[in-house]
């Protein structure tokens, strides 16, 4: 129903960064000559400066969902996750592959397991993540087929 589509959130990837950040709305599309679809967002947070059009296919999916400290036993080596990545002049959520996971016992402050990714996007990796956060780690279920 067209109630339910209300209900959902979307993101996209910024061809500037290739950053996920949320969209606020679908202001407009077109179809390339090569038939692909592409639509013109506003990324939440930001202007009409800043809008984008972006491939429907490659760069728009379901908004990724934040995985709870409880649930890092739902991560497994292989997954694609959606991960904040900050460096010395920039912060971004980026795609990443876990390649390594160090499970630990918990703590009363939460999940203490070791982490390890590959960001997508330069291949590089991060072997110092510790626990799960819900700012740092968001799992994407529509492209692993868990939904």
């Amino acid at each position: 129903t067209v109630e339910d589509l209300k209900e959902l959130s979307f993101e996209a990837r910024s061809a500037k960064d290739y950053a996920w950040y949320d969209v606020e709305t679908f202001l407009n599309y077109r179809v390339l000559c090569n038939g692909e679809l592409e639509v013109r967002v506003r990324f939440a947070g930001f202007d009409k400066a800043e809008d984008e059009w972006v491939n429907v296919e490659t760069a728009v999916r379901e908004r990724s969902i934040p995985l709870e400290p409880s649930e890092c036993g739902m991560v497994n080596i292989g997954d694609l996750v959606l991960c904040y990545l900050d460096r010395e002049y920039y912060q971004l959520y980026c795609d990443a592959h876990v390649v390594d996971i160090q499970r630990q016992t918990h703590d009363d402050k939460g999940c203490t397991c070791v982490f390890v990714v590959c960001y997508d996007h330069d291949y590089s990796e991060t072997r110092d993540v510790r626990g799960l956060h819900p700012s740092f780690l968001k799992w994407h279920f529509l492209i692993e087929g868990v939904m």
